[in-house]
């Protein structure tokens, strides 16, 4: 029994990053979810955090510009440590090897329902092989569900950054309401929608 906590302890000691990447373009309610699940996952495992946004931008589905990004889903979720890619830095695997760097050994990602298993199976592939993005090698890496389909996926069930998109290019601010967190007020709201009205040109 006493070893069995003693290599508990030694896991628990270990550092431990948890992370998502995310287009979030643009942030809806499904992102505070995922981003939720991160801040919870990183408080039970007492690891640090980091939301990686996407650094891509383009009128028909990337209105909104990293910096933008990072500004509203301040507002969705404050305290958050939200970060973008970059061309140098542009997948997952690319913030995976920069951890390792920095000496995680215990990784967690979080992800949409949909993309759990295919997220599993890319960041375990690379462990402990160089490539392109660089290299990690994690003595453990597990993967978390955010409890929903991913937010980021393109479709029309439930909320989604294109159905945002359309309610936001035809000036629907209803419809584009419910689609944000109803914390978040509704300058913010408008804010956002109108950020996205104007990348969408």
């Amino acid at each position: 029994m006493l070893k069995r906590f003693k290599l508990y302890l030694n896991e628990m000691l270990m550092p431990t990053h948890v992370m998502t990447f995310m287009r979030a373009n643009p942030p809806t309610a499904g992102h505070e979810t995922v981003v939720n699940k991160v801040l919870d996952v990183a408080k039970k495992t007492g690891g640090s955090h980091s939301v990686i946004l996407s650094h891509s931008q383009d009128p028909k589905k990337n209105p909104l510009s990293p910096a933008q990004k990072k500004k509203h889903l301040k507002r969705f979720a404050p305290g958050t440590n939200f970060k973008t890619s970059s061309a140098e830095h542009p997948t997952i695997l690319h913030h995976a090897a920069e951890l390792h760097k920095k000496g995680v050994t215990h990784l967690h990602v979080v992800t949409g329902s949909d993309r759990k298993k295919e997220m599993h199976t890319l960041l375990h592939k690379y462990n402990d092989k160089k490539s392109g993005h660089g290299h990690y090698n994690f003595k453990k890496i597990t993967v978390h569900s955010a409890g929903q389909r991913d937010p980021d996926s393109e479709g029309t069930s439930g909320v989604s950054g294109t159905k945002q998109r359309e309610h936001a290019k035809t000036g629907n601010y209803a419809a584009f309401r419910k689609g944000v967190p109803e914390h978040l007020s509704h300058a913010h709201t408008k804010e956002l929608m109108h950020d996205v009205q104007h990348g969408s040109k």
